[in-house]
Protein backbone atom coordinates (compact mmCIF):
# COMPACT_ATOMS: atom_id res chain seq x y z
CA UNK A 1 0.00 0.00 0.00
CA UNK A 2 0.91 3.61 -0.87
CA UNK A 3 2.52 5.61 2.07
CA UNK A 4 0.27 8.23 2.45
CA UNK A 5 0.48 12.48 4.21
CA UNK A 6 -0.55 12.00 7.99
CA UNK A 7 0.33 8.41 8.13
CA UNK A 8 2.64 6.78 11.23
CA UNK A 9 5.62 5.54 10.15
CA UNK A 10 6.18 2.23 12.90
CA UNK A 11 4.02 4.74 15.76
CA UNK A 12 6.49 7.90 15.95
CA UNK A 13 7.04 9.38 12.19
CA UNK A 14 3.83 11.34 11.12
CA UNK A 15 4.81 11.98 6.86
CA UNK A 16 4.19 15.29 6.39
CA UNK A 17 5.47 15.92 3.35
CA UNK A 18 6.30 14.01 -0.15
CA UNK A 19 9.76 14.86 -1.42
CA UNK A 20 10.47 12.68 -4.24
CA UNK A 21 10.31 9.16 -5.64
CA UNK A 22 12.58 7.01 -7.76
CA UNK A 23 13.21 3.34 -8.44
CA UNK A 24 13.63 2.66 -4.61
CA UNK A 25 10.30 4.19 -3.40
CA UNK A 26 9.22 7.42 -1.85
CA UNK A 27 10.93 10.03 0.58
CA UNK A 28 8.99 11.78 2.90
CA UNK A 29 9.32 14.55 5.40
CA UNK A 30 7.74 13.81 8.78
CA UNK A 31 7.79 14.36 11.71
CA UNK A 32 9.86 12.43 15.01
CA UNK A 33 6.32 12.41 17.23
CA UNK A 34 8.88 11.41 20.21
CA UNK A 35 11.75 14.13 19.37
CA UNK A 36 9.24 16.92 18.02
CA UNK A 37 11.33 17.31 14.97
CA UNK A 38 11.55 17.23 11.07
CA UNK A 39 12.98 14.07 9.28
CA UNK A 40 13.23 12.64 6.30
CA UNK A 41 12.02 9.53 5.78
CA UNK A 42 12.88 7.07 3.08
CA UNK A 43 10.84 3.61 2.05
CA UNK A 44 12.83 1.30 0.49
CA UNK A 45 10.59 -0.44 -2.07
CA UNK A 46 11.69 -4.10 -2.65
CA UNK A 47 9.18 -5.73 -4.97
CA UNK A 48 12.19 -6.04 -7.48
CA UNK A 49 13.78 -8.20 -5.00
CA UNK A 50 13.34 -11.78 -5.31
CA UNK A 51 12.37 -13.60 -2.50
CA UNK A 52 15.19 -15.34 -1.38
CA UNK A 53 16.88 -12.06 -1.57
CA UNK A 54 14.85 -10.10 0.75
CA UNK A 55 16.37 -10.88 3.79
CA UNK A 56 19.23 -10.47 2.96
CA UNK A 57 18.49 -7.16 2.08
CA UNK A 58 16.58 -6.41 4.97
CA UNK A 59 19.76 -7.01 7.39
CA UNK A 60 21.98 -5.01 5.14
CA UNK A 61 19.61 -2.04 5.55
CA UNK A 62 19.71 -2.68 9.29
CA UNK A 63 23.56 -2.99 9.75
CA UNK A 64 24.37 0.09 6.94
CA UNK A 65 22.05 1.77 9.10
CA UNK A 66 23.94 0.90 12.46
CA UNK A 67 27.37 1.92 10.24
CA UNK A 68 26.13 5.28 8.69
CA UNK A 69 25.32 6.08 12.59
CA UNK A 70 28.64 6.35 13.35
CA UNK A 71 29.17 9.23 10.84
CA UNK A 72 26.74 11.59 11.98
CA UNK A 73 29.31 13.75 13.28
CA UNK A 74 31.07 15.11 9.64
CA UNK A 75 29.53 18.02 8.32
CA UNK A 76 29.33 16.64 5.23
CA UNK A 77 27.26 13.39 5.53
CA UNK A 78 22.90 12.86 6.07
CA UNK A 79 23.08 11.99 9.59
CA UNK A 80 21.46 8.61 9.46
CA UNK A 81 18.87 8.20 12.70
CA UNK A 82 17.46 5.17 12.60
CA UNK A 83 15.94 1.98 10.13
CA UNK A 84 12.81 0.89 10.97
CA UNK A 85 11.13 -2.42 9.46
CA UNK A 86 7.22 -1.53 8.17
CA UNK A 87 5.07 -4.45 6.37
CA UNK A 88 8.69 -6.04 5.68
CA UNK A 89 10.49 -3.16 4.13
CA UNK A 90 12.52 -1.01 5.90
CA UNK A 91 12.68 2.65 5.76
CA UNK A 92 15.34 4.87 6.60
CA UNK A 93 15.07 7.84 9.33
CA UNK A 94 17.19 10.67 8.20
CA UNK A 95 18.37 14.39 8.80
CA UNK A 96 15.73 16.18 6.64
CA UNK A 97 18.30 18.39 4.35
CA UNK A 98 16.68 21.51 3.05
CA UNK A 99 17.81 22.14 -0.91
CA UNK A 100 17.90 20.26 -3.89
CA UNK A 101 20.72 17.40 -5.18
CA UNK A 102 23.33 17.76 -7.35
CA UNK A 103 21.78 15.40 -10.23
CA UNK A 104 18.81 18.25 -10.20
CA UNK A 105 21.23 21.39 -10.20
CA UNK A 106 23.27 20.01 -13.05
CA UNK A 107 19.25 19.36 -14.95
CA UNK A 108 18.33 22.88 -14.16
CA UNK A 109 21.56 24.80 -14.78
CA UNK A 110 23.68 23.01 -16.65
CA UNK A 111 27.43 22.32 -15.75
CA UNK A 112 29.41 23.83 -12.67
CA UNK A 113 32.02 26.40 -12.74
CA UNK A 114 35.07 24.85 -12.41
CA UNK A 115 35.44 26.72 -9.17
CA UNK A 116 32.44 25.82 -7.57
CA UNK A 117 32.53 22.25 -8.94
CA UNK A 118 36.39 22.20 -6.95
CA UNK A 119 34.18 23.20 -3.39
CA UNK A 120 31.86 19.88 -4.07
CA UNK A 121 35.05 17.74 -4.61
CA UNK A 122 36.68 19.07 -1.96
CA UNK A 123 33.79 18.58 0.67
CA UNK A 124 32.97 14.76 -0.80
CA UNK A 125 36.46 13.82 -0.71
CA UNK A 126 36.28 14.52 2.88
CA UNK A 127 33.03 12.51 3.60
CA UNK A 128 34.30 9.80 1.99
CA UNK A 129 37.98 10.18 3.35
CA UNK A 130 36.34 10.23 7.35
CA UNK A 131 33.76 7.26 6.23
CA UNK A 132 36.52 4.97 4.76
CA UNK A 133 38.45 5.43 7.79
CA UNK A 134 35.53 4.42 9.82
CA UNK A 135 35.18 1.23 7.50
CA UNK A 136 32.00 2.31 5.53
CA UNK A 137 31.86 2.24 1.98
CA UNK A 138 29.58 4.40 0.10
CA UNK A 139 28.74 2.11 -3.09
CA UNK A 140 26.72 4.24 -4.74
CA UNK A 141 28.11 8.11 -5.37
CA UNK A 142 26.56 9.86 -7.61
CA UNK A 143 25.11 13.14 -8.46
CA UNK A 144 21.24 12.64 -7.49
CA UNK A 145 23.06 11.34 -3.72
CA UNK A 146 24.54 14.55 -3.51
CA UNK A 147 22.98 17.25 -1.47
CA UNK A 148 23.22 21.35 -1.90
CA UNK A 149 21.94 23.60 0.70
CA UNK A 150 20.80 27.19 0.05
CA UNK A 151 23.87 28.07 2.34
CA UNK A 152 26.37 26.11 0.29
CA UNK A 153 26.49 23.19 2.37
CA UNK A 154 27.30 19.78 0.28
CA UNK A 155 26.00 16.61 2.11
CA UNK A 156 26.52 12.82 0.94
CA UNK A 157 23.55 10.58 1.35
CA UNK A 158 22.24 7.20 1.10
CA UNK A 159 25.58 5.41 2.24
CA UNK A 160 25.16 1.64 0.38
CA UNK A 161 21.24 1.50 2.32
CA UNK A 162 18.76 2.06 -0.64
CA UNK A 163 18.30 -0.99 -3.33
CA UNK A 164 17.59 1.05 -6.51
CA UNK A 165 16.07 -0.35 -9.72
CA UNK A 166 19.51 -0.36 -11.35
CA UNK A 167 20.99 -2.85 -9.41
CA UNK A 168 22.70 -5.38 -11.64
CA UNK A 169 23.01 -9.29 -10.83
CA UNK A 170 25.85 -10.71 -11.86
CA UNK A 171 24.55 -14.16 -10.89
CA UNK A 172 21.51 -15.25 -8.76
CA UNK A 173 22.71 -14.10 -5.64
CA UNK A 174 25.60 -11.25 -6.20
CA UNK A 175 24.15 -8.35 -6.48
CA UNK A 176 26.04 -5.14 -7.45
CA UNK A 177 24.88 -1.78 -5.49
CA UNK A 178 25.53 1.20 -7.51
CA UNK A 179 24.42 2.76 -10.50
CA UNK A 180 25.31 1.89 -14.21
CA UNK A 181 27.66 4.43 -15.67
CA UNK A 182 28.94 5.67 -11.72
CA UNK A 183 29.74 1.89 -10.94
CA UNK A 184 33.87 1.25 -11.13
CA UNK A 185 34.85 -1.20 -14.11
CA UNK A 186 36.11 -3.55 -11.35
CA UNK A 187 32.36 -3.96 -10.00
CA UNK A 188 31.21 -5.23 -12.99
CA UNK A 189 34.21 -7.97 -13.23
CA UNK A 190 32.79 -9.30 -9.48
CA UNK A 191 35.29 -7.22 -7.41
CA UNK A 192 33.37 -6.50 -3.89
CA UNK A 193 32.89 -2.56 -3.45
CA UNK A 194 35.64 -0.90 -1.79
CA UNK A 195 37.47 2.47 -1.40
CA UNK A 196 38.63 2.77 -4.87
CA UNK A 197 35.88 2.03 -6.27
CA UNK A 198 33.93 5.47 -4.67
CA UNK A 199 36.86 7.38 -5.50
CA UNK A 200 35.82 6.61 -8.87
CA UNK A 201 32.32 6.97 -8.43
CA UNK A 202 33.03 10.90 -7.34
CA UNK A 203 35.12 10.92 -10.77
CA UNK A 204 32.58 10.47 -12.42
CA UNK A 205 30.05 12.47 -10.58
CA UNK A 206 32.52 15.22 -10.70
CA UNK A 207 33.25 14.63 -14.77
CA UNK A 208 29.54 15.01 -14.80
CA UNK A 209 29.02 18.01 -12.72
CA UNK A 210 31.79 20.31 -15.35
CA UNK A 211 30.82 18.36 -17.90
CA UNK A 212 27.42 18.43 -18.15
CA UNK A 213 27.62 14.37 -19.10
CA UNK A 214 29.58 11.61 -18.69
CA UNK A 215 33.05 10.09 -19.59
CA UNK A 216 31.60 7.23 -20.98
CA UNK A 217 28.65 6.93 -23.18
CA UNK A 218 25.45 6.47 -21.00
CA UNK A 219 23.80 3.40 -22.99
CA UNK A 220 26.96 1.49 -22.40
CA UNK A 221 27.49 0.99 -18.76
CA UNK A 222 30.26 -1.87 -19.55
CA UNK A 223 32.42 0.73 -21.84
CA UNK A 224 34.56 1.66 -18.23
CA UNK A 225 36.01 -1.92 -18.94
CA UNK A 226 37.42 -1.53 -22.52
CA UNK A 227 37.27 2.87 -23.25
CA UNK A 228 39.11 5.31 -22.45
CA UNK A 229 37.66 8.55 -20.91
CA UNK A 230 36.21 11.22 -22.96
CA UNK A 231 38.87 14.48 -22.22
CA UNK A 232 36.79 16.94 -20.02
CA UNK A 233 36.80 20.16 -21.92
CA UNK A 234 35.90 22.87 -19.49
CA UNK A 235 37.73 21.45 -15.89
CA UNK A 236 40.58 23.27 -16.48
CA UNK A 237 42.35 22.86 -13.21
CA UNK A 238 40.08 19.88 -12.03
CA UNK A 239 41.64 17.90 -15.08
CA UNK A 240 44.72 16.37 -13.13
CA UNK A 241 41.97 15.12 -10.03
CA UNK A 242 39.70 13.51 -12.99
CA UNK A 243 42.19 11.30 -14.40
CA UNK A 244 43.05 10.05 -11.15
CA UNK A 245 39.84 9.43 -10.20
CA UNK A 246 38.90 7.62 -13.44
CA UNK A 247 41.60 5.08 -13.76
CA UNK A 248 41.08 1.75 -14.82
CA UNK A 249 42.89 0.05 -12.47
CA UNK A 250 42.00 0.41 -8.65
CA UNK A 251 45.22 0.58 -7.38
CA UNK A 252 46.23 3.67 -9.79
CA UNK A 253 43.70 5.58 -7.98
CA UNK A 254 44.64 8.46 -5.28
CA UNK A 255 43.19 7.82 -1.63
CA UNK A 256 40.54 10.35 -0.43
CA UNK A 257 44.11 12.04 1.41
CA UNK A 258 45.82 12.15 -2.00
CA UNK A 259 42.97 13.42 -4.06
CA UNK A 260 42.95 16.31 -1.44
CA UNK A 261 46.33 16.93 -1.70
CA UNK A 262 46.00 16.70 -5.50
CA UNK A 263 42.95 19.55 -5.45
CA UNK A 264 44.57 21.71 -3.63
CA UNK A 265 48.23 21.63 -5.38
CA UNK A 266 46.64 22.80 -8.48
CA UNK A 267 46.71 26.35 -7.23
CA UNK A 268 50.06 26.23 -5.35
CA UNK A 269 51.45 25.19 -8.46
CA UNK A 270 50.29 28.42 -10.11
CA UNK A 271 51.38 30.77 -6.89
CA UNK A 272 55.16 28.84 -7.67
CA UNK A 273 57.54 32.07 -6.47
CA UNK A 274 60.82 30.34 -7.92
CA UNK A 275 60.37 30.93 -11.56
CA UNK A 276 62.42 33.54 -12.95
CA UNK A 277 61.43 33.35 -16.86
CA UNK A 278 58.37 35.73 -17.67
CA UNK A 279 56.05 33.25 -19.15
CA UNK A 280 56.51 31.12 -16.32
CA UNK A 281 55.43 34.36 -14.03
CA UNK A 282 52.17 33.69 -15.47
CA UNK A 283 49.77 31.59 -14.18
CA UNK A 284 49.33 30.21 -18.46
CA UNK A 285 50.30 31.90 -21.77
CA UNK A 286 46.92 32.19 -24.19
CA UNK A 287 48.44 32.60 -27.55
CA UNK A 288 45.91 34.49 -30.34
CA UNK A 289 46.77 36.55 -33.66
CA UNK A 290 47.02 40.01 -33.37
CA UNK A 291 44.21 42.21 -35.14
CA UNK A 292 46.68 44.07 -37.11
CA UNK A 293 48.43 41.21 -38.29
CA UNK A 294 44.83 38.70 -38.88
CA UNK A 295 44.25 41.97 -41.54
CA UNK A 296 47.77 41.88 -43.00
CA UNK A 297 47.89 38.37 -43.60
CA UNK A 298 44.09 38.31 -44.60
CA UNK A 299 45.36 40.66 -47.47
CA UNK A 300 48.41 38.58 -48.15
CA UNK A 301 46.36 35.21 -48.66
CA UNK A 302 42.28 37.00 -49.67
CA UNK A 303 42.42 39.97 -50.65
CA UNK A 304 45.82 39.87 -53.08
CA UNK A 305 44.71 36.59 -54.87
CA UNK A 306 41.34 37.94 -55.79
CA UNK A 307 42.61 41.37 -57.41
CA UNK A 308 45.20 38.55 -59.16
CA UNK A 309 42.41 36.49 -60.30
CA UNK A 310 40.84 39.50 -61.25
CA UNK A 311 43.27 40.57 -63.56
CA UNK A 312 43.85 37.38 -65.44
CA UNK A 313 40.09 37.02 -66.18
CA UNK A 314 40.51 40.93 -67.39
CA UNK A 315 43.51 39.90 -69.83
CA UNK A 316 41.52 36.37 -71.17
CA UNK A 317 38.59 38.80 -71.86
CA UNK A 318 40.33 41.84 -73.36
CA UNK A 319 42.42 39.54 -75.70
CA UNK A 320 39.16 37.56 -76.62
CA UNK A 321 37.16 38.50 -79.99
CA UNK A 322 34.05 38.12 -77.84
CA UNK A 323 34.68 40.90 -75.65
CA UNK A 324 35.54 43.78 -77.94
CA UNK A 325 32.27 42.41 -80.33
CA UNK A 326 29.74 44.16 -77.57
CA UNK A 327 31.49 47.42 -78.37
CA UNK A 328 31.14 49.48 -81.34
CA UNK A 329 34.74 50.94 -81.49
CA UNK A 330 36.09 52.12 -84.15
CA UNK A 331 39.34 51.61 -82.88
CA UNK A 332 39.19 47.78 -82.38
CA UNK A 333 42.45 48.33 -79.50
CA UNK A 334 39.86 50.26 -77.62
CA UNK A 335 37.08 47.74 -77.34
CA UNK A 336 39.64 45.35 -75.62
CA UNK A 337 40.56 47.88 -73.50
CA UNK A 338 37.41 48.51 -72.40
CA UNK A 339 36.40 45.04 -72.80
CA UNK A 340 39.30 43.94 -70.26
CA UNK A 341 38.50 46.92 -67.73
CA UNK A 342 34.63 45.87 -67.46
CA UNK A 343 35.73 42.14 -67.03
CA UNK A 344 38.17 43.01 -64.18
CA UNK A 345 35.88 45.55 -62.27
CA UNK A 346 33.18 42.99 -62.00
CA UNK A 347 35.29 39.63 -61.85
CA UNK A 348 37.63 41.53 -58.78
CA UNK A 349 34.56 43.10 -57.03
CA UNK A 350 32.77 39.42 -56.70
CA UNK A 351 36.51 37.90 -55.47
CA UNK A 352 36.41 40.86 -53.24
CA UNK A 353 32.59 40.52 -52.22
CA UNK A 354 33.71 36.69 -51.30
CA UNK A 355 36.89 37.31 -49.63
CA UNK A 356 35.31 40.15 -47.02
CA UNK A 357 32.35 37.83 -46.69
CA UNK A 358 34.74 35.00 -45.57
CA UNK A 359 36.95 37.17 -43.83
CA UNK A 360 33.87 39.40 -41.25
CA UNK A 361 34.03 35.60 -39.71
CA UNK A 362 37.96 35.21 -39.23
CA UNK A 363 38.68 35.21 -35.71
CA UNK A 364 42.24 34.10 -34.22
CA UNK A 365 42.57 30.52 -32.73
CA UNK A 366 42.99 30.96 -28.70
CA UNK A 367 45.61 28.40 -27.68
CA UNK A 368 46.34 28.44 -24.12
CA UNK A 369 49.41 26.72 -22.41
CA UNK A 370 49.49 26.30 -18.61
CA UNK A 371 50.72 24.26 -16.11
CA UNK A 372 47.63 21.86 -16.24
CA UNK A 373 47.67 20.70 -20.10
CA UNK A 374 47.09 22.36 -23.89
CA UNK A 375 44.16 23.67 -24.30
CA UNK A 376 42.56 25.49 -28.05
CA UNK A 377 39.49 27.34 -28.97
CA UNK A 378 39.17 27.74 -32.86
CA UNK A 379 36.03 29.19 -35.02
CA UNK A 380 35.06 27.00 -38.03
CA UNK A 381 32.56 28.88 -40.19
CA UNK A 382 30.78 30.65 -36.74
CA UNK A 383 30.96 27.97 -34.66
CA UNK A 384 33.17 28.04 -31.23
CA UNK A 385 35.03 24.28 -30.94
CA UNK A 386 37.36 23.85 -27.60
CA UNK A 387 39.29 21.05 -26.39
CA UNK A 388 41.66 20.57 -23.35
CA UNK A 389 44.60 17.71 -23.35
CA UNK A 390 45.60 17.19 -19.72
CA UNK A 391 49.71 16.69 -19.34
CA UNK A 392 48.52 13.83 -17.25
CA UNK A 393 47.62 12.17 -20.07
CA UNK A 394 50.49 13.50 -22.44
CA UNK A 395 53.50 11.00 -22.61
CA UNK A 396 55.18 13.31 -24.99
CA UNK A 397 54.37 16.68 -27.26
CA UNK A 398 56.40 18.30 -29.92
CA UNK A 399 56.62 20.13 -32.94
CA UNK A 400 56.59 18.52 -36.80
CA UNK A 401 56.17 20.12 -40.04
CA UNK A 402 53.25 19.43 -42.06
CA UNK A 403 52.46 20.67 -46.26
CA UNK A 404 48.36 22.53 -46.33
CA UNK A 405 47.29 23.87 -49.92
CA UNK A 406 51.37 23.57 -50.92
CA UNK A 407 52.25 26.04 -48.08
CA UNK A 408 54.52 24.73 -44.77
CA UNK A 409 52.59 24.36 -41.25
CA UNK A 410 54.26 23.71 -37.96
CA UNK A 411 52.18 20.81 -36.67
CA UNK A 412 51.62 20.41 -32.35
CA UNK A 413 51.54 16.53 -31.92
CA UNK A 414 51.01 14.34 -28.99
CA UNK A 415 51.76 10.94 -27.97
CA UNK A 416 49.21 10.02 -25.23
CA UNK A 417 50.13 7.88 -22.55
CA UNK A 418 48.76 3.96 -22.92
CA UNK A 419 45.44 3.88 -21.68
CA UNK A 420 44.61 7.59 -21.81
CA UNK A 421 44.06 7.32 -25.70
CA UNK A 422 41.41 10.04 -27.14
CA UNK A 423 38.22 7.89 -28.38
CA UNK A 424 37.34 7.88 -31.71
CA UNK A 425 33.97 9.83 -31.33
CA UNK A 426 36.41 12.44 -29.49
CA UNK A 427 39.20 12.61 -32.68
CA UNK A 428 36.40 12.86 -35.05
CA UNK A 429 34.37 15.41 -33.42
CA UNK A 430 37.71 17.41 -33.46
CA UNK A 431 39.16 16.45 -36.70
CA UNK A 432 42.38 15.30 -35.39
CA UNK A 433 43.91 12.01 -36.90
CA UNK A 434 45.95 9.83 -35.86
CA UNK A 435 49.64 9.68 -37.39
CA UNK A 436 52.11 7.02 -38.80
CA UNK A 437 54.14 7.90 -35.90
CA UNK A 438 52.12 6.75 -33.49
CA UNK A 439 51.33 10.39 -32.48
CA UNK A 440 47.76 12.87 -32.96
CA UNK A 441 47.91 15.95 -34.83
CA UNK A 442 46.31 17.89 -32.79
CA UNK A 443 46.96 21.18 -34.05
CA UNK A 444 48.48 23.07 -36.99
CA UNK A 445 49.72 26.97 -36.80
CA UNK A 446 51.22 29.51 -39.04
CA UNK A 447 48.39 30.08 -41.14
CA UNK A 448 45.02 32.28 -40.31
CA UNK A 449 43.64 32.25 -38.01
CA UNK A 450 46.16 30.06 -36.43
CA UNK A 451 48.91 30.98 -33.74
CA UNK A 452 52.63 31.42 -34.51
CA UNK A 453 54.77 28.11 -34.11
CA UNK A 454 57.64 30.37 -32.51
CA UNK A 455 55.13 31.28 -29.82
CA UNK A 456 54.01 28.15 -29.21
CA UNK A 457 57.44 26.68 -28.85
CA UNK A 458 58.18 28.87 -25.84
CA UNK A 459 55.22 28.18 -24.36
CA UNK A 460 55.53 24.27 -24.60
CA UNK A 461 59.20 24.52 -23.64
CA UNK A 462 57.97 26.72 -20.37
CA UNK A 463 55.12 24.37 -19.24
CA UNK A 464 55.10 21.03 -20.94
CA UNK A 465 59.11 20.55 -19.44
CA UNK A 466 60.38 17.59 -19.90
CA UNK A 467 57.55 16.17 -21.93
CA UNK A 468 58.39 18.59 -24.91
CA UNK A 469 60.56 17.18 -26.83
CA UNK A 470 61.48 19.76 -29.31
CA UNK A 471 63.93 22.19 -27.26
CA UNK A 472 65.51 23.43 -29.74
CA UNK A 473 62.76 24.14 -32.19
CA UNK A 474 64.38 27.88 -33.57
CA UNK A 475 62.76 28.80 -36.41
CA UNK A 476 58.96 28.40 -37.96
CA UNK A 477 59.53 25.77 -40.88
CA UNK A 478 58.06 28.81 -43.45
Amino acid sequence: MDAVVGQLVHGRYKLSRHLGSGGFGQVWSAEDMVLGVQVAVKEVRLGHVLPEQRGELLVRAAREARHAAKLRDHPNIVTVHDVVEVNGAPWIVMQLVEGHSLADEIKANGPLSEARASAIAQALLRALQFAHAAGIIHRDVKPANVMLTPHGDVLLTDFGIAVDHTDTRLTATNLVIGTPGYTAPERWQGAPASGPSDLYSLGVTLYEAVEGGLPFPRENPFAALEETPRIAQRADRLAPLLAALLQREPARRPTPAEALALLSAAPAVLKEPQQHKADARQAQTTLTIGQEKMIAQWVQRRILPSLGTGLLIAVGVGVSDKGPALFKFDDPFGSHILAGSIAYVVAAGIMLLKAVYEGRRFQSDIVVVSPDGFSVTRHDSGKKQSFTIGWRAVDRIGLGSSTHASEPHTDVRVWFKKGSEPSPAWLTKHDIKKQDDGSYRVYCADHVPFVPAERLHSALRTFAGPLYDDPHHTSDPA
